[in-house]
């Protein structure tokens, strides 16, 4: 499993790379719980994401004083997201989070989607 710090960093990461002010922290944590999970069950996937937490901390660090999640201007986190932007801990944290995040039900109304169905269109015949 992941510790503390590294689950409550991965939610300040998942806030940087998909940024919703409406939406509360808990729809992160939702979406990086599987990640906790994984972490216990592979050590390639706990590595890649503690490896990657880490960089990331040691980054903040030597530019801020602080580590990534204690950098208070969004801007900073996001440029120091980019500079780790091709590392296979960003694409598999931003390419998870796609499904993780976007794939709540419960959002799908903030975010502007519908229910729709067959039962909306309206030129084919009556059956």
């Amino acid at each position: 499993a992941l510790t503390p710090a590294t689950l409550k960093t991965l939610v300040k990461v998942a806030r940087d790379i998909y940024p919703h002010d409406f939406l509360g922290d808990s729809y992160y944590i939702v979406a990086i719980k599987p990640w906790d999970g994984k972490a216990a069950k592979d050590p390639a996937t706990k590595s890649l994401i503690s490896d990657g937490v880490a960089q990331l901390d040691k980054a903040a660090n030597d530019r801020h004083k602080v580590p990534y999640a204690q950098v208070p201007w969004e801007i900073e986190r996001v440029v120091l997201l980019q500079q780790i932007e091709q590392t296979p801990f960003f694409q598999k944290v931003r390419g998870d989070l796609i499904v993780s995040l976007y794939n709540q039900k419960e959002l799908w109304p903030r975010f502007g989607y519908v229910k729709r169905g067959f039962a909306d269109i309206d030129w084919l015949p009556k059956a």
